[in-house]
């Protein structure tokens, strides 16, 4: 399974630096770059909905002052339509818009999507997000992929590779009542 230290160090080849033991300590420029750029794209990535950072009828549950704190890894909530645009995430908390206020009485279950510390990625993942954070990184610092192994093509077949895993994963289907309804009438 792919570490953090070792999406770092495939990205710092990619510039002929050499590979380093930890991610700990005073860092150099290249280093903090090369996280922040990791890091960054972790988090890109999972801004959209896949099966694996995304939970389905998710409670939401008040604490005794009456309200829903949002964890901070969370980057979308999608509310069923009977809360009719009714609530939204405000300084980390859930706001009741119809009500004007924070308290919420009951729990809510919602659709809910989490941004995953890389480390928790399906390896799949993993892979796209180090080849592209590599690709960005090498741009970054080189101006150009010349040094780099990785190019824009391999970009889009680790792309490819995590978007064939996710449809494999997901299943997902453009019919969904076909698999969550009765088919009703004469037969």
């Amino acid at each position: 399974m792919t570490t953090k230290l070792e999406a770092i160090n495939i990205m710092l080849s990619c510039i002929g630096h050499n590979a380093i033991n930890t991610l700990e300590g005073v860092k150099s420029a290249f280093i903090t770059t090369a996280e922040n750029i990791l890091d960054s794209e972790t988090k890109r990535v999972q801004l959209q909905s896949y099966d694996f950072n995304t939970e389905e009828d998710y409670p939401l549950t008040p604490d005794v002052d009456g309200f829903i704190k949002i964890p901070d890894n969370v980057v979308s909530i999608v509310y069923p339509q009977d809360y009719l645009n009714r609530y939204t995430v405000r300084n980390g908390k859930l706001y009741d818009k119809f009500e004007h206020t924070f308290i919420i009485k009951n729990q809510l279950r919602v659709g809910i999507v989490f941004a995953l510390n890389f480390e928790e990625l399906p390896e799949v993942v993993k892979y796209y997000i180090t080849i592209l954070s590599a690709y960005k990184f090498t741009k970054r610092e080189l101006g150009s992929q010349a040094v780099c192994v990785y190019t824009q093509e391999d970009v889009t077949d680790a792309k490819q590779a995590f978007l064939e895993s996710e449809l494999d994963l997901g299943n997902y289907s453009l019919i969904p009542e076909f698999y969550t309804r009765d088919i009703k009438g004469d037969l």
